[in-house]
């Protein structure tokens, strides 16, 4: 079982509130002034932090120039990420044979693992495993491929990078209730974890480990969530049913992988979870008979950096990490959902 030793958040520069970015958005879209406060007003967001600075969005342009800007934030915030891990850890960068990468906001030939290798001394025999395309659901899958791969390399260790700058997908021209949604939702955020299998000598500090994972996915509900892939970038494909399918099936999905290990919702004593937006957090907190207090970092999370797609979760986690007082042997779920429409959990256990 691998062990979660720490996380580190980054995110860019330009530190904005919500009513900032509705007062441009209205601005652009005078005729959806009204439906854009109340969107903002229900997202439950505060402030996001954008990748370049709020008046310069009028002119993102086309998903070319919008991809240099994210190759270049997306390896600053990593750099960052890594030297900090590094810093706080100690941990040996030659035991890192795995770095699971994962973003669904820009891309990067080579990816942006590769560039961060030519940044930091890592082994030329390091394994990549670049994931794109699962959203949301990154943070906790990408866990759970590291995972895999850390349970018969017991003596290594591995990375999991999730890189989302969310801003730069934003689509001026989509009056769509699906863009407006989203540019009222999503931010911008890099986060790194540093995981150990079990005989590598950072093991004995360990935070958490990993006790099992599993994957669930839902046929034909690719409507539920995604992009579109249009000149100027990413344009969103986000339906309001996730709520009910969080209701429907994840609710079904947490008892039958619980019960496959042993355990139920009553022996949880913490959650770890993606934070989508309020009403899926409510859905969630409603199907695990949880409380929002149980919830407390991810509703935080949201307020203060909006839906950062897979780095919210991980967000999540360093919270949790740092400021939870949690017993030690107490066990906690983690949950992320994306496109697909799937989802992941995880079974997690303080040490």
């Amino acid at each position: 079982m691998a062990k979660i030793i720490a996380v580190q958040s980054n995110f860019p520069g330009h530190r904005t509130t919500q009513a900032d970015i509705t007062s441009l958005l209205s601005d652009i879209w005078p005729d959806k002034k009204k439906v854009l406060n109340k969107f903002s007003q229900s997202s439950s967001v505060e402030h996001r932090d954008l990748s370049i600075s709020l008046g310069d969005y009028r002119a993102l342009g086309d998903i070319g120039k919008r991809n240099d800007i994210w190759q270049k934030v997306a390896l600053e915030l990593q750099e960052k990420n890594i030297q900090q891990l590094l810093d706080k850890t100690s941990v040996d960068i030659k035991s890192i044979t795995q770095i699971v990468s994962t973003t669904v906001t820009g891309l990067s030939i080579p990816t942006l693992e590769a560039k961060l290798m030519n940044k930091f001394p890592f082994s030329e025999n390091v394994k990549r495993v670049p994931l794109f395309g699962i959203g949301c659901l990154g943070g906790v899958a990408g866990l759970n491929r590291l995972n895999d791969y850390l349970e018969s390399r017991p003596t290594e260790a591995g990375l999991l990078l999730a890189t989302e700058l969310c801003s730069l997908t934003f689509q001026f021209e989509d009056q769509s209730v699906a863009n407006l949604v989203g540019t009222s939702l999503f931010g911008d955020g890099a986060a790194a974890l540093l995981m150990v299998g079990d005989d590598h000598p950072l093991a004995k500090d360990a935070q958490f480990e990993i006790l099992t994972g599993e994957s669930f996915f839902y046929q034909d509900t690719e409507h539920i969530m995604g992009w579109d892939i249009v000149p100027t970038g990413f344009q969103i494909v986000l339906s309001g049913d996730v709520p009910e399918i969080v209701k429907t099936k994840v609710a079904k999905n947490v008892g039958d992988f619980l019960k496959k290990n042993n355990t139920n919702l009553e022996n949880i004593d913490f959650m770890v979870s993606h934070p989508g937006g309020p009403k899926v957090l409510d859905a969630l907190v409603t199907i695990t008979n949880k409380t929002a207090e149980h919830f407390k970092y991810s509703y935080e999370s949201l307020k203060s950096h909006g839906n950062m797609s897979s780095v919210s979760v991980l967000n999540v986690m360093q919270e949790t990490i740092e400021k939870a007082n949690i017993e030690k042997n107490k066990m906690g779920l983690m949950i992320a959902m994306g496109p697909a429409f799937c989802s992941e959990l995880t079974l997690i256990r303080k040490l």
